[in-house]
């Protein structure tokens, strides 16, 4: 069915998945009459993304802090001959979403997220504990400036996320959350799949999403894509050490940027004195030159161009995970 789709159509059915996925009965109806299809050869279209991997999932993606759990980016040495071990053991645990093998010193790059009640310092460090021999890095978020992986539209300037905090979030909120950021079935009326299993109606659904939208622990409910399979071959990490009374001038620049995805400021270290870190997706080979460019126009000398060598682990970070990981 995408040969179906004028490059108009297809951009419009990007931006309608990922930023305004609608919340009705028959959403894939919606959003197939917006771009010219039938319901039917969108769901067949979407399933054969799926089946590709160029689609991850639609689902519902929240902001971990609101509901008390605590994440951190986290960066460690290890040596060659412990790797494959390293690798194992971080990427069964639970609460880790992103796993990255990155072409320096510090070759694994990992996110782990807690929930409330266990010490996020303290359980990465039970979880490498045999690998940090040589270095660990925690490197929390200082302040976020953008976060929207939206692949295929244009985007805007960065989001400002500084005033999200937790909420008194009930044993309810938890089902909710547990169910809707799973997947979302490829079928007519998917809500009524997630409805049954909820045991509630779907609109109980749909002005509960439009609650966690209002006090932010909803960043969006929408489509999650594979970059790689939509052209963007290169992914890369780049730190930048930028002086304190420069730090928002510099992040505001880099999230207008259509390359970065994401913008944060995180805790920096004498032996490693990064404290901006974006990532960065490109289609060209050329992408060194570019982020020279940025490096120049922005006058920052000292900064890091942390290409990925394996993409070691990528999945839905997952909150209210129930089985603890035994070390």
């Amino acid at each position: 069915m995408e040969h179906k789709l004028n490059p108009e159509a297809k951009r419009l059915l990007f931006r309608l998945l990922q930023k305004e996925f609608p919340l009705t009965k028959r959403p894939f109806l919606a959003i197939a009459k917006r771009v010219g299809l039938k319901e039917v050869e969108l769901i067949s279209l979407l399933k054969d993304w799926e089946r590709e991997g160029r689609l991850r999932q639609i689902s519902a993606i929240f902001n971990p802090e609101y509901f008390g759990h605590r994440s951190s980016l986290f960066a460690l040495k290890v040596n060659e001959k412990k790797l494959s071990l390293a690798i194992d053991r971080i990427n069964s645990h639970p609460g880790v979403s992103h796993n990255y093998l990155r072409n320096h010193e510090y070759n694994l790059w990992f996110t782990l997220v807690v929930p409330e009640g266990k010490d996020l310092l303290e359980e990465a460090k039970a979880l490498c504990q045999e690998f940090t021999e040589n270095g660990l890095l925690f490197l929390p978020i200082l302040k976020k400036y953008k976060i929207s992986v939206v692949f295929g539209v244009e985007q805007e300037g960065g989001e400002d996320f500084q005033s999200r905090r937790t909420f008194n979030f009930t044993k309810d909120d938890v089902r909710m959350v547990k169910v809707l950021q799973e997947p979302l079935p490829l079928v007519k009326k998917p809500f009524l799949v997630k409805a049954e299993e909820l045991n509630c109606k779907i609109e109980d659904i749909f002005a509960w999403l439009k609650k966690m939208k209002r006090v932010g622990a909803l960043r969006r409910f929408g489509a999650l894509f594979k970059h790689q399979r939509l052209g963007y071959k290169h992914n890369v990490m780049v730190v930048w050490q930028v002086e304190e009374k420069r730090v928002d001038e510099v992040a505001k620049s880099l999230s207008k940027i259509p390359e970065i995805t994401h913008c944060y400021l995180r805790k920096s270290y004498p032996e490693f004195p990064y404290n901006l870190y974006t990532m960065c997706h490109f289609k060209e080979e050329n992408f060194q030159e570019k982020i020279k460019a940025w490096a120049h126009t922005l006058g920052v000398k000292n900064y890091l161009s942390l290409e990925t060598l394996k993409e070691l682990k990528k999945v839905r970070l997952k909150l209210f995970y129930d089985r603890d990981f035994s070390y």
